[in-house]
């Protein structure tokens, strides 16, 4: 059977136009479930390394139990379960808020290896001259911890970004259900959805190429391992 492959998928302007106008819809959810996962991350980090054993256990369970969801039985729970319990959320809501658990899982583990390459000497310091633990761990620890994990939390940004994807579980408009409405009404899914993989690769390069230079500007040398090749 001959394949046929219509390279006028790709000149067509209005499909091409359609798919990236979801695009603002991607970088939406990327950046709000990043965020939330940060705050959640960064806090369950803290309790993990630095609180006494019951709460580290505690941080520990919840990052363990989150990471072995599927982000897709996320995403059915929040939207299609929480209104059985009188809680109703957008897509927008459920898909940023089940990004945000999933990634907190995650970055809990970066920033627990990163304060852990700090040290804990660091935080007995600034106890010692009158600041409190939350005043030690966001202008001491923190601020350190964040450029020890720029590697890692670059992998887990394009993670998230990848993972806006599955966002079309709840029709969401992000750019793959864009691209998946184009496919069925042409019937013409290989060249769209090569579209769609060139522009999440395309993405995930530039962020690659900006986190690195970061990475290169504000690493600490002789703190949190080898230097980024």
């Amino acid at each position: 059977m001959a394949i046929i492959f219509d390279i006028n998928v790709f000149s067509n302007p209005k499909i091409i136009e359609f798919i990236i106008q979801g695009l603002w819809f991607t970088i939406f959810l990327t950046i709000g479930g990043l965020s939330l996962g940060f705050a959640v991350g960064s806090t369950l980090a803290f309790m993990e390394v630095y609180s006494s054993k019951p709460i580290s256990a505690i941080a520990r369970i919840i990052g363990e139990v989150f990471r072995g969801i599927p982000l897709i039985v996320l995403f059915l729970l929040l939207y299609f379960g929480l209104p059985n319990i009188g809680v109703r959320l957008t897509a927008i809501q459920a898909a940023i808020l089940g990004l945000g658990i999933r990634s907190a899982a995650y970055q809990s583990q970066i920033f627990r290896g990163s304060l852990e390459a700090v040290g804990r000497s660091q935080l007995e310091a600034a106890l010692s001259i009158g600041m409190t633990p939350i005043q030690a761990y966001v202008y001491i620890l923190l601020p350190q911890a964040l450029r020890i994990s720029i590697p890692a939390w670059t992998n887990e940004f394009t993670i998230v970004l990848k993972d806006t994807s599955i966002a079309y579980v709840l029709g969401i408009l992000e750019i793959m259900t864009r691209a998946d409405l184009i496919a069925r009404s042409i019937g013409r899914y290989l060249e769209v959805y090569i579209i769609v993989a060139l522009m999440y690769f395309l993405m995930v390069v530039f962020v690659n190429k900006v986190f690195y230079y970061l990475y290169e500007k504000y690493r600490i040398p002789g703190l949190g391992g080898v230097e980024a090749q």
